[in-house]
């Protein structure tokens, strides 16, 4: 049974990608088959944290040229990845039923991993809300600037009243301490929940750190078998905690659904 998570934000710039790529690595590390697909269509760079450039992404299993299989890419034993290609202009204008078979196509591997992380398209965009209510669950990405609660909860919003999602995983990046992201957590909470009959989870912050934007840069992702950093430590006690983000069940078609 494969656990599907997809990783969103109400705005770019947040960090997203950055912890998708590190939260897969994370897992990959605990010996949990892992596989992360990149579904952020529009501004797909999930391939540069992980320091490679795939030969195939998205655009070449939509256009038929490759089968869902060969498009992926296999980092190590525990960890593969779906490109989704370098913003193509196809992708950003998939229909319904080409997002449809992607998600469906995922019935048909043959090794079906313990998790798949989906890093999906900042904000309430129709694609990015289908890969969102086509996951298990749903973690959605903050900082603590008041844009970005603007936008987390407009997206929250649509997806309570749109997709009847009512669970969501919080994670708070750019934290100046763990009692700053925790606040910031309690302060974004009071304000969703006074208005969406939604569940919102705090799984964790990840620090306001130099060593997070230097792997940015450098295009190395901060969560390997040789770094125990506080930085990297926040990455696995996220990961740790993805089993307390409840699913969402509303019924619509999902990854790995058989």
């Amino acid at each position: 049974m494969t656990t599907t998570i997809a990783i969103t934000s109400g705005k770019g710039g947040v960090g997203k990608t950055t912890i998708a790529v590190n939260l897969a690595l994370s897992l990959a590390l605990q010996k949990k088959e892992t596989l992360l697909l990149d579904a952020d269509l529009g501004m797909a760079n999930a391939h540069i944290l992980l320091g490679i450039n795939p030969k195939f992404s998205l655009d070449d299993f939509v256009t038929g040229n490759m089968p869902l299989n060969k498009v992926i890419t296999t980092l190590d034993n525990n960890l593969k990845f779906v490109s989704g290609g370098n913003a193509i202009n196809r992708l950003l204008n998939l229909s319904d039923l080409e997002r449809h078979k992607i998600i469906k196509s995922f019935n048909d591997l043959n090794n079906k991993p313990e998790f798949m992380l989906i890093d999906v398209g900042a904000g309430a965009e129709t694609s990015s809300m289908t890969f969102m209510a086509s996951a298990d669950k749903v973690i959605v990405v903050i900082t603590g600037e008041p844009t970005s609660f603007i936008d987390a909860y407009t997206l929250i919003k649509t997806a309570f009243l749109d997709y009847k999602m009512i669970n969501f995983g919080i994670v708070i990046n750019m934290a100046s301490s763990p009692i700053h992201a925790k606040l910031n957590f309690d302060k974004f909470q009071s304000i969703a929940q006074k208005f969406l009959d939604v569940n919102l989870k705090f799984i964790g912050h990840i620090p306001n750190s130099q060593k997070v934007k230097n792997s940015i840069i450098s295009r190395t992702a901060l969560v390997s078998s040789k770094n125990n950093s506080p930085e990297s430590k926040s990455f696995n006690e996220i990961s740790s905690k993805l089993s307390l983000v409840e699913k969402n069940n509303i019924g619509t078609i999902k990854f790995f659904d058989i």
